[in-house]
């Protein structure tokens, strides 16, 4: 993998995880109702789900890039595609109920607010369909594309846990701003023109 194909990972990361979703709403929930340690116990099951996406998403992807050959740049495109459509979607998304998980209390142990960051962030079946779209963008043809994508991975988890668990722990101040109608309104709009924006500049760039 080239240098200008792993910092353009890096940035691509670090802009989609800078847009506030299912798991940052937790945490920033559990950081207001309990505290920064709350916000860092469901931090961790959030993180281990991630671990279980990546796995999976690495032995997935890894063989059928060695499989397709000169064909993985048809899966390039098909992800490139796919990054159009859900940015559209991103940008059409409607207004949410912008209130905090109404289950969770102030008396959660340790074990039920790990549990429920886990299954949160585990239970998105999106969230696998993205990676497998959005990881094969990054992989350089002339190289194994195992080590790639664990490079990719680890990236990706050290830069979405370092990103998540600062909305955790800066919940106070951060939860009136994830949750009024215009704030939702920019982020969708900036998640969608930056994943419809990927789409495009990926695809154009393989011509």
């Amino acid at each position: 993998m080239s240098l200008e194909l792993y910092l353009g990972f890096i940035a691509a990361t670090l802009i989609l995880c800078l847009m506030p979703g299912p798991v940052v709403t937790y945490l920033v929930a559990c950081g207001i109702r309990q505290g920064p340690r709350a916000a860092m116990i469901g931090l961790a099951g959030t993180t281990s789900a991630l671990l279980v996406h990546m796995a999976l998403t690495v032995m997935g992807l890894a063989p059928l890039l060695a499989a397709l050959g000169p064909w993985g740049e048809a899966l390039k495109l098909i992800g490139a595609a796919y990054l159009v459509w859900i940015g559209i979607a991103a940008w059409r998304a409607p207004y949410e109920d912008p209130d905090l998980p109404a289950q969770l209390k102030k008396t959660d142990s340790a074990m039920m607010l790990y549990r429920r960051g886990f299954l949160i962030s585990v239970t998105n079946p999106k969230t696998l369909a993205f990676y497998a779209a959005f990881f094969p963008q990054f992989i350089s043809p002339a190289a194994p594309a195992t080590p790639q994508l664990l490079l990719l991975a680890v990236t990706l988890i050290v830069i979405g846990t370092m990103s998540d668990g600062a909305f955790g722990l800066a919940a106070g101040k951060l939860a009136p701003y994830l949750k009024g109608a215009r704030a939702q309104s920019i982020r969708n709009r900036i998640t969608g023109s930056v994943l419809i924006g990927a789409g495009i500049g990926l695809a154009l760039a393989r011509k």
